[in-house]
């Protein structure tokens, strides 16, 4: 599911940033109903949202997710396997949904995936909670490039880097009296 030395994955334009936040907007329903009515469970959710992050390799949603998950019941031997890719240990209803997020996020919602895992996703997902998966698949990827966006192009930055400068400069001890 993630290379260990993958980089974070950024949108490529401004254009491609807002394709995806529309993609987010059309599924509202299905991700309100996540939250507010429960189409999937907390731990199912948080697995998809840890598997996506790692796909992205986005290492502070990954951290944030993680501990989230732990809230939610997942053991730390999932949150292991989800890393690894290795599933083979998680629920068939559980593997199928993550396993169908994370092809997901890896095609970066643009292309179909195998039609196989798909249909796996299908036989043990109810279409809302199909829906539910792909919706918080989707905004967590929207949420991870915004991340790591943001993060290179702050690190481009030549103010933020000139602050950085200044700031090492201040902590060295004087060797003037």
């Amino acid at each position: 599911m993630l290379a260990p030395d993958r980089s974070p994955r950024t949108f490529a334009s401004p254009g491609e940033a807002l394709g995806d936040l529309l993609g987010v907007a059309r599924r509202a329903q299905p991700l309100v109903g996540t939250y507010a009515r429960g189409y999937i469970d907390p731990a199912l959710r948080e697995r998809v949202m840890v598997a996506v992050s790692r796909v992205n390799a986005c290492r502070g949603c990954t951290f944030v997710h993680e501990r989230w998950a732990d809230r939610a019941g997942v053991s730390a031997e999932d949150l292991k396997a989800i890393g690894l890719g290795d599933l083979g240990d998680l629920d068939a209803r559980d593997r199928a949904a993550v396993a169908y997020a994370a092809a997901l996020a890896e095609a970066r919602f643009r292309s179909p995936v195998d039609p196989a895992l798909t249909a796996t996703a299908g036989e043990h997902l109810t279409p809302r909670e199909l829906a539910a998966v792909e919706a918080v698949a989707r905004a967590m990827a929207v949420a991870n490039l915004t991340v790591s966006t943001t993060e290179e192009l702050l690190d481009r930055c030549p103010v933020r880097t000139r602050k950085r400068r200044s700031r090492r400069a201040s902590r060295r001890p004087s060797t003037t009296r």
